[in-house]
């Protein structure tokens, strides 16, 4: 099928291109992803897992995405244009003569004009995953949302190839997809505008809030780079523990699924903003109230390394892995004990042999290394055991059992013959 567009002519090494934009309705007519029998793509491992759809993050994700944002966006698709022939490219100098100079020398090398496409397939090189949301939006129509109907106007970027060899093919191929690299967690929780546990974890952190401010150095109270803490760091913890701690809460007051973005795909509301932000911000102040400790290394950061010391007191306050436990602990401990507040609950909590090197802690969440055991087991573990310990009495018998069975193996004990520490005030 011809088809004519407006593009930009271009070159990068050997690999002409033109640079155009293209309707939904008609990209998802005329073009089809890598991975439906492209033998090109087949022939190396590493080319299979990039070739293979995720079709389960299309239907989940990211055509919700498309179908429930009014702000939606993609960046390019490249397309290989499969075809024996060379398509034609008119500069606009050449169709337009009465073009006004100054005009003709903005354009250089004659890059601006017409393309027309007579044959060949049209392969999506890069971007499969977002072509399969929008054929699935617009042709499929399997999912829905308030702006399902309008995905077919929208106008995306596409960058086309002429294909030259299938050895240059299967190099951009590669390329394309090899050096591409993901945003990190830490940037996504920075820049997300629909995913509310971001939102208000960036709140948290922002003027104003509990976590709020900068250490000594000039730096941030709180890492965002970094998923853990150096020993000798002066900042307080991580983004991204905070980012968990708020889910934490969120799911405490049965708010997660109205933040959680793969669920709305879109902005909560500001009234459902405000709320979740009351809860998140009343627990971290409550804990910093209640950890005095830990509340000082806040206000006094040239003093964190030595507080986070392996022979410290409360060294083990001052890992961000034990902030995503504590505030796990602390939401089950209230969920076994309705009598019990929050305030009661970190302040029975800080009771705790917070050091590092303490026996408690022993292959639950710290290694013989007295480095953190990073394994959801181990944090679950952890958190099972602190509520334990701070409400073991409210407990069923059968769970204190499980988790003493639990403990013993994690630390290659005898189960029957293993016991748990006592529960504190027994």
């Amino acid at each position: 099928m011809a088809t004519l567009h407006t593009a930009i002519r271009a070159q990068m090494g050997s690999t002409p291109y033109y640079v155009t934009t293209m309707k939904v309705s008609d990209l998802v007519q005329v073009a089809r992803p890598a991975s439906e029998q492209e033998e090109w793509a087949t022939t190396g491992l590493t080319e299979r897992l990039q070739r293979e759809l995720n079709d389960t993050r299309v239907r989940t994700e990211i055509a919700p995405y498309l179908a429930n944002s009014p702000d939606r966006f993609f960046g390019a698709i490249i397309l290989l244009l499969d075809s024996d022939e060379e398509p034609e490219f008119e500069p606009l100098s050449e169709v337009a003569k009465s073009l006004p100079k100054a005009y003709r020398s903005t354009m250089g090398k004659d890059s601006f004009g017409f393309l027309t496409i007579d044959s060949g397939e049209r392969i999506i090189l890069d971007g499969q995953h977002r072509f399969a949301a929008l054929r699935e939006v617009h042709l499929t129509r399997s999912v829905e949302g308030s702006y399902a109907k309008d995905v077919g106007d929208d106008e995306v970027t596409v960058i086309i190839v002429p294909r030259i060899s299938t050895q240059h093919t299967r190099k951009i191929f590669n390329k394309v997809n090899r050096y591409a690299k993901n945003t990190s967690r830490g940037d996504n929780i920075l820049t997300s505008e629909d995913d509310g546990f971001a939102i208000l974890t960036r709140r948290l952190a922002d003027d104003g809030g509990p976590l709020a401010g900068k250490n000594h150095k000039g730096e941030s109270l709180v890492n965002y780079k970094n998923n853990t803490i150096a020993e000798r760091s002066t900042q307080l913890t991580t983004l991204s523990a905070i980012y968990e701690t708020v889910r934490i809460i969120a799911e405490h007051y049965n708010m997660a699924d109205e933040l959680n973005e793969k669920k709305t795909h879109v902005r909560p509301s500001e009234e459902t903003i405000s709320q979740g932000y009351e809860h998140v911000e009343g627990w971290w102040a409550t804990v910093l109230d209640g950890m005095p400790k830990l509340k000082y290394g806040r206000d006094n950061t040239k003093l964190l390394p030595e507080l986070r010391a392996k022979e410290a007191d409360y060294g083990l306050l001052f890992k961000p892995a034990t902030h995503i436990v504590l505030f796990q602990a602390l939401s089950q401990m209230l969920k076994a004990d309705d009598d019990l507040t929050l305030k009661d609950a970190v302040n029975r909590t800080y009771q705790l042999d917070w050091k590092i090197t303490a026996p408690l802690w022993r292959d639950v969440l710290i290694n013989s290394a007295h480095n953190i055991l990073t394994k959801k087991e181990n944090y679950n573990l952890a958190a099972d055991l602190i509520t334990y310990l701070v409400v073991g009495d409210e407990l069923p018998a059968s769970d204190i059992k499980e988790l003493g069975e639990r403990v013993a193996k994690a630390r290659g004990e005898d189960e029957k013959t293993f016991q748990l520490p006592a529960p504190l005030g027994d």
